[in-house]
């Protein structure tokens, strides 16, 4: 408590001693509206402390984390096929796997299949990746 009330203190000491120095033009306005906002965003930030947004033990156990994976997975593998199009003129298949561990999503592989007719083709699709940085590469030709 004592350090909210020092930090509230000098928040308004630091908008009164910059009030006098800047000067009293549309500038000098501006910066005294943000510091005057500062203020009031720290006066007020113990009762923003009530509202806690964050999910409890409970609401996390709700969130299905591998529908989100598949749902990330299919965009992410679309965007690529688009990109892999684009950049080396080559039509293919991909598919990302998207994971969830600690708290974040990662990719965890690509894999790449198509009609490739020219065999040096996979291995600059292969750069391709790695320059993007996708790891677990597995570059395939389609089998009928």
């Amino acid at each position: 408590m004592t350090s909210y009330i020092s930090l509230a203190a000098g928040a308004v000491f630091l908008t009164v001693i910059v009030s006098f120095i800047v000067p009293k033009g549309r500038l000098g306005k501006s910066i005294n509206f943000v510091l005057r906002l500062a203020c009031i965003l720290i006066i007020i930030s113990p009762v923003t402390a009530i509202f806690d947004l964050s999910l409890s033990e409970e609401d996390k156990e709700l969130i299905d984390y591998d529908y989100i994976c598949q749902v990330y997975s299919e965009n992410q593998s679309r965007t690529l096929e688009l990109m892999i199009e684009d950049e080396l003129g080559v039509e293919c298949d991909c598919e990302v796997e998207i994971i969830y561990t600690d708290g974040t999503f990662k990719e965890n592989g690509v894999r790449v299949t198509g009609d490739f007719v020219e065999k040096d083709i996979m291995s600059e699709i292969q750069s391709y990746l790695q320059e993007l940085g996708y790891i677990n590469i597995n570059v395939n030709e389609k089998t009928s």
